[in-house]
């Protein structure tokens, strides 16, 4: 009888120690996965960034622009600023929509959303300075709000921090347009 027993203690012992195996497995697989994720977030982010710099240039470049100029890019839809904005807008676009609906897990999703958000204000507000015509285009110029998107961008940034943290993904680095973790 007790030999029964010592087989069946040995058995489950067996199950017990696969099972936390095939869960730790899990864990670090899931961890794994989460990383992966996050650099998707942190690219993104570095997407928004990047127009969202290229955004102020093309503004701090305009604003000591002398008078032709101002109606040059006013007036002109080819002007070299305006097919810059143009893009910016189409890529925010393509990124905000990108971000709304990329699979991520739950705690990933309000990071996304931020970022999603970042995009959208930053490429509604680039559409129209870019696709109007005179007058309502320095106007639409004149009315960025970029202190609600850096407002934005900060609250991301603060987010994929903590999760980097978190799942330990914490040393990121842009280098020559790819993204190593």
């Amino acid at each position: 009888m007790s030999s029964e027993l010592l087989i069946y203690t040995a058995i489950g012992a067996g199950s017990v120690a696969v099972i936390a195996t095939i869960i730790l497995f899990a864990r670090l697989a899931w961890r794994r996965q989460v990383r992966r994720y996050i650099v998707t977030l942190v690219g993104g982010r570095e997407a928004v960034k990047t127009a969202f710099r290229t955004v102020g240039k093309v503004s701090e470049r305009l604003s000591v622009a002398n008078d032709s100029e101002l109606i040059a890019f006013a007036l002109d839809p080819s002007a070299e600023e305006r097919r810059t904005l143009g893009d910016i807008a189409e890529r925010m676009a393509i990124s905000a929509e990108d971000l709304q609906t990329v699979a991520l897990p739950k705690r990933l999703r309000p990071a996304a959303n931020t970022l999603a958000d970042a995009a959208s204000l930053l490429g509604a507000q680039v559409v129209r300075a870019s696709s109007g015509e005179g007058v309502e285009v320095l106007d639409a110029l004149g009315e960025f709000d970029l202190v609600a998107v850096v407002s934005l961008l900060e609250a991301a940034d603060a987010m994929i921090g903590a999760l980097r943290e978190r799942y330990g993904a914490v040393d990121d680095a842009v280098y020559g347009g790819g993204l190593y973790i």
